[in-house]
């Protein structure tokens, strides 16, 4: 990781030059809290600021601007990743309304609505040093398992940026950039259900982007949702931006670390182990189950290695990194041919993705967090080594079946 430290000064850049931030916050709050961070903050003294929420009352607040905004697909059953993004695009629509210099964006729990984390996120786009900042997250061992798994892992391979977390609730922007997240997508089956991957289009765009390390972490997204939805959902979108920019990530050939500042941040507290024993069940009751979709998809020396796994002992139970990405990168394919219905296919992923659960957790458990974070590096090396697998099958998929 290459880790840097950003300058501490008296004052803030944003003083200095006068810069428009506008701060979105990508949900409702309770206007009495945004109101009293702005007089705080003393926004007056650190250039102009629009602050924007949903429902919140057009006003003046210290020389900070209150403004409100609605999302154009606020349907109550988006899925908070999807609701998430489409506030994310309508604030970058507002930000360029409002010729703001630098956007940032924050989930509605506001747990990075302070002075400090603001000045982390500003300060790289005012100095021209970036053009999108990322969060890395405070995280445990067993934490965002689908992000280390899947997400971050097969984003960095594709599109050769080390980011971890390419799907984040909270980030900036510079003004050209909010003017590339408006941009619908050519390729997405529903504009409702499109979710924004701002790793992915800077990359595209060639822009940089960096990383600062924030010492918060977000409540599950996920609670209360079907792990089946999540996947699909999640995993379906990635999917889809593998299509879409298929002609740039096939010249990809290797990725180089995003500038991260400050240092990473482990939680402290004991974690609760995981009882793999339901991982594991749910993996072979789909070894059992699952064969008329895993056949056409899946190879079949990989078909054999996952009927082997199946006779394993749970304190046995391992999948090798090899296998899961090789897995990732033929479900992906079948999803771009739709092999078999795509609904159909994300399902059938689900029991697989709960065995490389249960094979990490297995394996780090008594691990630390540190140490744990190597092996996840590990895994996304793993991702990288295999990228010419997916690129085989991706251009000559009746002609390359191992």
């Amino acid at each position: 990781m290459n880790e840097e430290q950003i300058p501490q000064r008296e004052q803030t850049v944003i003083t200095e030059r006068g810069n428009t931030v506008l701060l979105g916050i990508t949900g409702t709050v309770d206007p009495a809290v945004l109101r009293q961070f702005v007089q705080q903050a003393g926004a007056a003294s650190v250039g102009r600021w629009i602050v924007a929420a949903p429902g919140l009352e057009e006003a003046q607040v210290d020389g900070a601007k209150l403004r409100s905004y609605s999302i154009s697909s606020s349907a109550p059953d988006l899925l908070p990743w999807v609701h998430a993004s489409a506030a994310q695009r309508a604030l970058c629509s507002l930000a360029l309304q409002e010729q703001a210099e630098v956007c940032v964006l924050l989930h509605h729990d506001l747990l990075l609505l302070r002075e400090d984390v603001l000045q982390l996120m500003v300060q790289p786009i005012v100095e021209k040093r970036c053009d999108v900042v990322l969060p890395v997250y405070a995280a445990g061992k067993f934490d965002a398992l689908l992000n280390h798994g899947i997400l971050a892992p097969l984003t960095r391979s594709l599109f050769g940026h080390r980011v971890q977390y390419p799907l984040p609730l909270d980030f900036s922007c510079s003004a050209e950039m909010c003017a590339k997240f408006t941009v619908p997508s050519l390729t997405t089956e529903s504009r409702a259900e499109e979710i924004l991957w701002p790793a992915t289009v800077a990359a595209v765009a060639g822009k940089q982007f960096c990383q600062v390390h924030v010492d918060v972490s977000h409540g599950r997204q996920t609670d209360g949702i079907e792990l089946r939805t999540a996947l699909a959902s999640l995993v379906g979108s990635i999917f889809l931006e593998m299509e879409k920019y298929a002609s740039y990530w096939q010249r990809v050939r290797a990725s180089r670390p995003a500038p991260v500042w400050g240092q990473g941040i482990h939680q402290a507290k004991e974690e609760d182990g995981i009882d793999v024993k339901p991982l594991i069940d749910s993996f072979q009751l789909g070894a059992r189950n699952l064969q008329e979709i895993w056949g056409p998809v899946l190879p079949p020396v990989t078909l054999f290695e996952l009927k082997k796994l199946s006779r394993l002992r749970p304190e046995e139970f391992r999948i090798p990194d090899e296998l899961w990405v090789r897995i990732v990168y033929d479900f992906a394919l079948a999803h771009r041919l739709r092999t078999v219905s795509r609904s159909h296919l994300l399902g059938a992923l689900t029991p697989l993705y709960l065995g490389w659960v249960a094979s990490y957790v297995q394996e780090v458990a008594a691990l630390s967090p540190f140490v744990a974070q190597q092996r996840l590096e590990q895994l996304a090396r793993v991702y990288e080594e295999n990228k010419p697998y997916l690129l085989r099958r991706w251009r000559w998929p009746d002609r390359f079946n191992p």
